[in-house]
Parts: C-alpha cells; structure tokens; sequence
C-alpha cells in the first residue's frame, strides 16, 4: 500500500481539453451562423467580436484546466481515502476505508482514445467522490487495495 501523494495521469488534462473543445465548436456554429445572419442583414459589424471571442475563451479554459490537473491529489492512508482538487476552491475529502463500499469504473470516449478511466467511491448509498484520469492498471490496484482481491 502507498501513502503518497498521486495525481491523475497528465493525459487527463488531454481528455478535458478534447471534451471542451468539442462544446466549444458546438457552440461556435449557431454563434458564427447568428454572427452571419446578422452582419449580411446589416447589422454592426461587431457582432464578429462574439465568433473571434471564443478561441480566447478556449485559451482560458486551458489554462484553468492545466491548473485544475495540477491541483488535484488523492492519497491512500492505512485508514482512509483523501481526495483533493480545486485551484480556486479547494475541495478536500477524506473517506474512511472502512465505509468505502464499492468502486466503479467508468470511461468516456475520449478517455478510452488516452487510455484512461475515472474512479468513482461509493459509499453506503451515497457518492463520496471520484478520482480521474488513472491507468486502467493503477484503478484496479486502487481498487484490490481499498476492497481486497
């Protein structure tokens, strides 16, 4: 068992990246055929500046993304799970082992393009918290070290 300090395999950041890069071109067609619509019928040119706003919108999100992925921890204690994540609002969760009940691994799409799945702690009827971006390997030796073999 390890009692240091992980993190999330870098590739998560990747995976984020792609997911909001994706809403962002969703939303960049009704913006840019609304930002046509409008210019061709004679509307102020600025109506431009909302369709060459978001590429900066998406910079921005990468940053906070990368600074998300930096700040998020999980370790495991002889006693507990401690979760921690948040650059602007740090969350922090610790969760007995005792009361962790069962683990589920999931995986999006462009998680499984990375290779990496997302770890989600359970609890008796409740969700306590999930972990991303782990190697299918290090989930399951997460979670034979939580639950046992």
């Amino acid at each position: 068992m390890t009692t240091e300090v992980e993190r999330p395999d870098p590739k998560v950041l990747k995976v984020w990246l792609w997911e909001n890069g994706l809403s962002y071109a969703l939303l960049a067609v009704p913006i840019a055929a609304g930002t046509v619509f409008a210019v061709t019928r004679g509307a102020n040119p600025l109506w431009l500046f909302g369709t060459l706003a978001l590429p900066g919108l998406y910079l921005l999100t990468a940053i906070t993304l990368r600074l998300e992925w930096k700040s998020w921890t999980f370790r495991l204690t002889p006693d507990t799970l401690e979760m921690s994540h948040g650059w602007l609002f740090r969350k922090r969760r610790v969760v007995a082992r005792d009361r962790i009940q069962h683990l589920d691994v999931t995986s999006g799409p462009f998680d499984r393009r990375f290779g990496l799945v997302h770890v989600v702690v359970h609890t008796a009827g409740a969700t306590v918290g999930k972990i991303p971006g782990l190697k299918p390997e290090r989930a399951e030796r997460l979670r034979e070290e939580l639950l046992g073999p």
